[in-house]
C-alpha cells in the first residue's frame, strides 16, 4: 500500500464529468466542490466550468475570459474575476484539490504579452494579448482597473498605442 494512498482524491463524479463538454484533445485537470452550493468547479485544459449540485452545466468559459484568481486560505474562498468586470465567481472549497494551482497555471498560460499604465487619475489600465487555449487564436484585451475611464480620449489613446506595440511584438 502506498504511503499516501488513503489521501487519494476520489474521481470526478460521473454526472459532473458528463455535464462538461470537452473539445478534441481537452482534458479535465482539476476540480473541487463548493461547500455552500454543492456545485462543482471543473478546470480543463481549455475552460473553467461550473456544474450545479444537480449535475447541470451552469457555464463553461474559456481561460482568456478570466482576468484573475485569488485564493484566501484562511476562509477557503476561491474568487475568479472576469474580463469585462461582470460579477466575480466565489466558491468555498475545503476539500483537497489542485484547482487553485491549475487556475493560476491556466491563467498564466493564456497571457502572451501584457502591459499596464496609470491614468492621470492614478487608475490602472492593463493592455493584454492572450491566447485562446482551445484554438490558439490571439485575443486583444484592454482591461480598466476600478474607476478607470476608457471613454477618456487620453486613456483610450494610451491604450491604443500600447496595444499597437504589443501587436507589433507578437507579429500582428
Amino acid at each position: 500500500m502506498a504511503l499516501f494512498e488513503g489521501r487519494r482524491r476520489p474521481a470526478l463524479p460521473p454526472d459532473v464529468r458528463a455535464a462538461v463538454p470537452l473539445d478534441a484533445g481537452e482534458q479535465v485537470l482539476a476540480w473541487s466542490r463548493d461547500d455552500r452550493s454543492g456545485a462543482h468547479v471543473v478546470a480543463t485544459t481549455h475552460h473553467l466550468a461550473l456544474v450545479d449540485a444537480d449535475g447541470g452545466l451552469v457555464w463553461r468559459r474559456k481561460w482568456h475570459e478570466a482576468e484573475s484568481g485569488t485564493w484566501q486560505g484562511e476562509s477557503a474562498e476561491l474568487t475568479v474575476t472576469w474580463v469585462g468586470h461582470g460579477a466575480p465567481s466565489r466558491w468555498h472549497l475545503t476539500e483537497p484539490s489542485l484547482l487553485q494551482q491549475t487556475l493560476r497555471e491556466r491563467l498564466q498560460a493564456s497571457v502572451v504579452l501584457a502591459d499596464e499604465f496609470r491614468t492621470a487619475g492614478r487608475r490602472t489600465v492593463r493592455v493584454v494579448i492572450r491566447q485562446d487555449l482551445s484554438s490558439g487564436a490571439l485575443v486583444e484585451q484592454v482591461i480598466p482597473g476600478r474607476g478607470a475611464d476608457l471613454g477618456d480620449p487620453l486613456v483610450a489613446r494610451e491604450a491604443a498605442q500600447r496595444m499597437q506595440r504589443l501587436r507589433s511584438e507578437v507579429g500582428l
